[in-house]
């Protein structure tokens, strides 16, 4: 079955409603966040996209090797894809924000890493990259009027950064965030100040990294590398920097509610929380990632979930919605976006 496709709101851009995300696309070299992924297994996912009809690809000069290798995997065939990336983050969250030459040295950069003479959507991965909002606009303008880029967008903005950014002259099209149904802060004002704006939501981590999938239980089935966010206590991972209580109990006791309302659909968990995220306001993309042309395949199935069991689902994550609250940043403390 063909990927479903739609007309990104604000653009001509028509994209499949599942992106692939390219941040393991690292070019056979172990990360933080993945394993190594050899170049070749990168090209099988990509090629297995284009089969299926997916043609929405997603990168950022911050995911190491991504950019290079996506741009590999396109060669000869750029016109069948639409490829967002962003600027920032090219040195981890400390990276200094960008004058308006840097941003153009960016594009530069990304244009040659991805071997192609235009980016169809370039984000602003975080509002702290921007050294000024106003000239920061007015570059990212210039970028379109030279055809270096068709659209910008941004990438984790909170209300008051969207506020300004707009107040500044910018049009974004997209505001690009994690969301799902473990993970709906956004929900609180994000999402309204977007579509205000409007802004579509691109949301990313639809599976909350895996916990969606119904494979984990508890929290010692969860690998640690996963257990970073502020779900999570900072007592269950070294490698957790939010230093915020987490909301263990609540996301086990919703992941149990959602295995059984998910049994008596038969649906798998997996496929219900894509297709969740799908049906929510303002959200007309969910991007993913892949470690196999088979997963791509499972991954970018959307069912028709009847309107009675999206609400089972969302009644079922509200507890820990509640426990979360308006934090936007899963990860970092203090917050980056506002």
């Amino acid at each position: 079955m063909a990927a479903k496709r739609i007309t990104l709101p604000g653009t001509n851009l028509n994209v499949s409603r599942v992106c692939l995300g390219c941040w393991q696309f690292n070019g056979g070299k172990d990360t933080v966040n993945w394993d190594a992924q050899t170049p070749e297994e990168s090209k099988a996912i990509v090629d297995k996209c284009l089969e299926i009809g997916v043609n929405f690809f997603d990168t950022a000069e911050g995911y190491a090797g991504s950019e290079e290798v996506l741009g590999m995997c396109l060669e000869g065939r750029r016109q069948d894809a639409v490829i967002a990336t962003k600027f920032g983050f090219r040195e981890g969250p400390n990276t200094p924000p960008y004058s308006p030459q840097q941003i153009d040295e960016a594009v530069t950069r990304s244009l040659n890493k991805l071997k192609t003479n235009y980016v169809d959507l370039l984000q602003v991965h975080f509002s702290s990259f921007l050294e000024n909002m106003e000239e920061s606009v007015k570059e990212l303008e210039r970028q379109v009027s030279l055809g270096r880029i068709k659209y910008y967008g941004v990438s984790n903005f909170g209300p008051v950064n969207m506020k300004n950014f707009v107040d500044a002259g910018g049009k974004p099209v997209s505001n690009q965030i994690g969301y799902n149904l473990l993970w709906r802060s956004v929900e609180h004002e994000v999402i309204p100040s977007s579509q205000k704006y409007g802004a579509s939501i691109l949301a990313y981590s639809p599976l909350q990294q895996g916990l969606l999938t119904g494979k984990f239980l508890k929290v010692d089935d969860v690998p640690m590398g996963r257990r970073r966010g502020k779900l999570f206590s900072p007592d269950s991972c070294h490698l957790a920097r939010h230093g915020q209580e987490g909301a263990e109990k609540e996301v086990f006791e919703a992941i149990a509610k959602m295995n059984d309302i998910c049994k008596k659909a038969n649906v798998p968990m997996a496929k219900a929380a894509l297709s969740w995220v799908l049906n929510q306001p303002n959200v007309p993309v969910a991007i993913v990632g892949a470690r196999t042309p088979e997963q791509m395949v499972e991954n970018c199935e959307i069912v028709d979930l009847p309107q009675s069991v999206i609400k089972e689902l969302t009644e079922a994550t509200e507890s820990v919605k509640n426990k979360i609250g308006k934090s936007i940043d899963q990860w970092a403390h203090p917050d980056r976006c506002e």
